[in-house]
């Protein structure tokens, strides 16, 4: 999904070192609250910005190091068709490497909240993030 949105690759060795890696690219930009810095250029802006915004953070909700924090394929698609609401995660305390379990649970918290689900941290295991 980055790949497509960003037009570029998944790594750039040419690069500035902040720009290498396509996903900490993506993420520094959303952390600066500018995410539609990372859309591709050569799309000059004409594009649905509410969608281009909700592509770039379901490509980093996706390319998360933690497998339990990622959205099911079911998930991705209820999220691009408008069936769900992607949550804002807090840019101070997310990141898209290594989250702590707090981090992990939090987000996972928030994310079954968008499906109308309760979750406890401890549940998952049961996830709706597991379920197909």
């Amino acid at each position: 999904m980055l790949e497509v949105a960003c037009g570029r690759k998944p790594i750039e060795p040419q690069g500035l070192p902040e720009e290498v890696i396509l996903v900490d690219w993506v993420f520094g930009c959303w952390r600066k609250g500018a995410i539609l810095d990372a859309s591709d250029a050569k799309l000059e802006g004409n594009y649905v910005v509410e969608e281009m915004e909700l592509v770039l953070k379901l490509g980093l909700l996706c390319s998360n190091s933690t497998p339990a924090v990622r959205p099911s394929m079911r998930q991705v698609m209820q999220f691009l068709d408008g069936n769900a609401d992607l949550q804002e995660l807090p840019h101070e305390s997310a990141c898209v490497g290594d989250f702590t379990s707090v981090e992990a649970s939090e987000i996972l918290l928030s994310i079954a909240s968008s499906f109308g689900m309760g979750l406890t941290p401890c549940s998952s295991s049961n996830s709706i993030l597991n379920s197909r």
